[in-house]
C-alpha cells in the first residue's frame, strides 16, 4: 500500500512537472518566430491601444520597435527589441520611453550605431496647445540613457510638431520639426550627441523660414554628419516640394530659401526620400499637375543641383489615381518606387524602377505587384540587397484586412507567389505594417493587430520572412 501511494505521488509529480514544462515551452514558442500566418509573434498586448509603429534593425538580425501606447490612458511611448530568432528581448509588453503627463505621439527613430536607438516625438506635457519636441536614447538592453521621460529638444513658445530624425554618424542624431514660434509654420533643427547634449543653438536653428508655410519635413543623413531635408512648401498658392542641406554644425549649405524640387502647377504632396549613394538624394511624391494624383520623381546632388528634368520625371501617369509612394534603393544609384494604384477602380500595388540617369526601366506606368481581388494599400518597402525589393501591404482579398508580401527582382519580376505571400491571416484585422531588413535578404514585418476580441484597440505582432518567402526560420 505504501509503495502504491508513493508511486502515485511520484507519477502525479511527474505529470505536474511535465505540464509545467509544456507550458514553459508554449510560452517561449509564442515569443519566437512561427511558420504559420495565422499565429505570428506577439510584441505587445498591453491594455489600451498600441499604434504608430516605427521599427529599425538592431544590427544583429533583429529589430527595435517603438510605438504610441495608451495603457496609462494618455498616449505614451514604449519600445521593444526582438532578436534574430524571434525572441522578445526586453520587458514583456515593452519598456517605457516616456510616461510624462499628457500625450506623447508621433515617435520617429534612428539607430544609435551601438545596438540601441534614438527616439524623438511630439510632446504635450507643456500644455495641449503648446506641443514640444523631446528625445530619448535607449541602449541595446532597453535602458534609457538620458533623463527620465526624455530631454527637451525644443520647448519654444507655440507649437512644435511633426519631428523627423536622422543619424549624425557619431552616436547622436539630427532632429527636424515643424515650428510655429513666428506664428507661421517654419522648419527648425537641432543636433543631440550620444550623451543627450544639445550641440546647436537652444531651441534649434532655422532650416527654412521664408514667407508662407513649410511643413511635414522628412530627412536623410548626408553621410558627413549632416542632413538633407525635404518638405511641403506653401510660399506660392499651391503646395510645392523644397529641399535643403544642413551640415554637422547646423549651417545651411544650399540656397537660403531652399532648392525647388518641384514647382509644377497643382499640389505636390507626400514626398519620400532615399540617398542616391553619392551625397545627394532621390525624392518621389504625389503630383496633381494633371488634375489627378500621379507619381513623379527627382534627383538632387550634394550641391543642391537638380539632375533630372525640371519638376521631375513621371513614374506613373496611368488612369485613375496613383497615391502614397514608397521607395527603396536599387543598389545602383537608382530607386524602386511602389504605390497604391487605382487604375482598376480599386487599390492595387504597382512598382517602377528608375535608374541613375532618370530612365524608367520597367513597363510604362509601372508593373503590377498585386492585383488580387479586394483592396491592397498601405504599402511598405525595403531593398533586398540584390537589386530588388520586398514589399508588404494591407490586403482584404479575404474580406478582412490581412498582411501580404512580395519580393521583386531588379527586372520587376515577382519572386514569390503570384499576388504575394500571406504574412498574417489571423482572426480579425491586421494592418499598417512597418518593415526592416533582417540582414539575410529577408525582412521582419511588424503591424497593428485586432485578433484579440477582448480588446477594442490594437495590439502589435510581428513575423519574419526569409529571402525565399518562407515564414519564420525555415
Amino acid at each position: 500500500m505504501y509503495t502504491s501511494v508513493k508511486l502515485h505521488t511520484y507519477l502525479t509529480a511527474c505529470v505536474v512537472i511535465m505540464f509545467a514544462f509544456i507550458m514553459f515551452l508554449q510560452k517561449h514558442a509564442i515569443a519566437a518566430w512561427l511558420a504559420s500566418p495565422q499565429e505570428n509573434t506577439l510584441i505587445c498586448n498591453a491594455t489600451g491601444q498600441q499604434s504608430a509603429i516605427q521599427t529599425i534593425s538592431d544590427g544583429a538580425g533583429g529589430a527595435i520597435i517603438v510605438w504610441e501606447d495608451t495603457r496609462n490612458v494618455h498616449f505614451d511611448i514604449f519600445a521593444q527589441r526582438i532578436d534574430a530568432k524571434g525572441n522578445v528581448v526586453w520587458k514583456e509588453n515593452g519598456v517605457p520611453v516616456c510616461l510624462a503627463e499628457e500625450n506623447q505621439k508621433l515617435p520617429k527613430i534612428v539607430s544609435d550605431g551601438a545596438g540601441g536607438v534614438v527616439i524623438t516625438w511630439h510632446d504635450l506635457r507643456g500644455g495641449i496647445t503648446n506641443a514640444d519636441i523631446y528625445a530619448q536614447r535607449i541602449d541595446a538592453n532597453g535602458n534609457p540613457m538620458w533623463k527620465a521621460d526624455g530631454i527637451p529638444v525644443c520647448d519654444e513658445i507655440n507649437e512644435q510638431d511633426s519631428p523627423c530624425i536622422v543619424t549624425d554618424g557619431a552616436g547622436g542624431a539630427i532632429i527636424i520639426w515643424q515650428d510655429t514660434r513666428t506664428n507661421y509654420d517654419d522648419l527648425f533643427a537641432q543636433r543631440v550627441n550620444g550623451n543627450g547634449e544639445l550641440l546647436w543653438k537652444k531651441n534649434g536653428v532655422p532650416v527654412c523660414w521664408v514667407f508662407g508655410s513649410q511643413s511635414a519635413p522628412i530627412a536623410i543623413d548626408d553621410g558627413h554628419g549632416g542632413a538633407i531635408v525635404v518638405w511641403l512648401d506653401f510660399r506660392k498658392s499651391y503646395a510645392d516640394i523644397y529641399a535643403q542641406r544642413i551640415d554637422g554644425s547646423g549651417n545651411i549649405v544650399w540656397d537660403k530659401a531652399g532648392v525647388n524640387v518641384c514647382g509644377a502647377r497643382g499640389h505636390e504632396s507626400y514626398p519620400v526620400i532615399i540617398s542616391n549613394g553619392a551625397e545627394g538624394v532621390i525624392v518621389a511624391w504625389m503630383d496633381m499637375r494633371n488634375d489627378n494624383n500621379d507619381i513623379f520623381v527627382q534627383q538632387i546632388d550634394g550641391n543642391g543641383d537638380i539632375l533630372w528634368e525640371a519638376d521631375g520625371i513621371p513614374v506613373s501617369i496611368a488612369n485613375g489615381k496613383q497615391d502614397y509612394p514608397v521607395m527603396a534603393t536599387d543598389g545602383a544609384g537608382g530607386a524602386i518606387i511602389a504605390w497604391w494604384d487605382l487604375r482598376s477602380g480599386k487599390y492595387d500595388v504597382y512598382a517602377q524602377r528608375v535608374d541613375l540617369t532618370g530612365n524608367t526601366l520597367w513597363k510604362e506606368n509601372g508593373l503590377p505587384v498585386c492585383v488580387e481581388e479586394g483592396i491592397q494599400n498601405y504599402v511598405s518597402i525595403i531593398a533586398d540587397g540584390a537589386g530588388g525589393a520586398i514589399l508588404v501591404w494591407n490586403d482584404n482579398r479575404a474580406s478582412l484586412f490581412d498582411i501580404y508580401a512580395q519580393r521583386i527582382d531588379s527586372t520587376g519580376a515577382s519572386l514569390w507567389n503570384n499576388n504575394g505571400n500571406p504574412v498574417s491571416t489571423a482572426y480579425e484585422t491586421q494592418c499598417y505594417s512597418a518593415i526592416v531588413d533582417d540582414g539575410n535578404g529577408g525582412t521582419i514585418v511588424v503591424w497593428q493587430d485586432g485578433r484579440d476580441t477582448d480588446k477594442s484597440y490594437w495590439d502589435i505582432y510581428s513575423q519574419k520572412i526569409t529571402a525565399t518567402g518562407l515564414l519564420g526560420l525555415q
